[in-house]
């Protein structure tokens, strides 16, 4: 009798325990799924603030190529009329002299990329695809900075020797209301305390045989220009880049 009782005291243990672990199984079963949709949603909220950064940065990257096309095209006319070949109207040269080697860098939406990248929620994304696109991308803009130090470089050598070619009364009249508004698409309210633009054939005759006379000027704007087309192409390929990438993570949100 007591063998009988041992073995279905056996019994009801393994049963016991059967049911403990399957009880458990079920428990962190149902843990993973809570949590495997709460990463979803999470997921969708990452893709849907990418879209949202990826927009943002398409549209600064399109308005930055536009300006750099439009103020190499201003140097290019300035060097032009140096050499003889055009004649610029007296406003336009203060102008495009000015304003040739300005800079547009795009301010580019890192936010929710820094946000993954941080938290390890990067592998939220379950497209891997998706996630090395996303990665090239922004290692491609960081790799930029190293072209704008150079860029800048090149602006400051402009910078340097517009005193000795433009009076300052005109560089700060260039924001006038009345001042030709050369590679700027956009709108702006100038202060109320800039100067009327006004540039006499006198002036700009006296600017152009600064120019003309200057050992530097015409070299470094020659080199302005170039610089302003390599920023032309190198955000043309970046905003192909983030076109793309852009393109990857809306079928991905709606695919999700």
């Amino acid at each position: 009798m007591l063998f009988r009782k041992e073995r279905l005291d056996w019994r009801y243990g393994i049963t016991e325990l059967v049911i403990v672990v399957a009880g458990v199984m079920i428990a962190l079963g149902a843990d993973q799924w809570v949590r495997g949709r709460a990463d979803i949603g999470l997921e969708g909220r990452y893709l849907d603030d990418l879209a949202i950064d990826l927009r943002s940065d398409t549209a600064q990257l399109g308005a930055a190529i536009r300006l750099a096309e439009s103020r190499a095209s201003l140097g290019h006319s300035v060097l032009r009329a140096a050499a003889g070949d055009t004649i610029l109207a007296p406003t336009d040269l203060v102008v495009f002299l000015e304003r040739q080697f300005y800079f547009a860098f795009p301010a580019y939406s890192r936010t929710t990329m820094s946000d993954l990248m941080s938290t390890g929620n990067l592998r939220l994304i379950r497209d891997r695809e998706l996630r090395r696109r996303l990665s090239e991308y922004y290692q491609t803009i960081d790799r930029l900075e190293q072209w704008t130090e150079n860029w800048r470089l090149v602006q400051q050598d402009v910078e340097r020797i517009m005193p000795e070619l433009l009076p300052l009364r005109l560089r700060e009249a260039t924001i006038s209301p009345s001042a030709p508004r050369a590679g700027w698409t956009g709108t702006w309210d100038a202060p109320p305390w800039t100067p009327e633009f006004v540039v006499s054939e006198s002036q700009a005759g006296q600017i152009m045989a600064r120019l003309q006379a200057h050992p530097e000027a015409r070299f470094r704007i020659e080199g302005m220009v170039r610089v302003q087309g390599n920023q032309f192409g190198v955000l043309t390929e970046i905003r192909k880049q983030a076109l793309g990438t852009l393109q990857a993570v809306e079928h991905a949100v709606s695919n999700r």
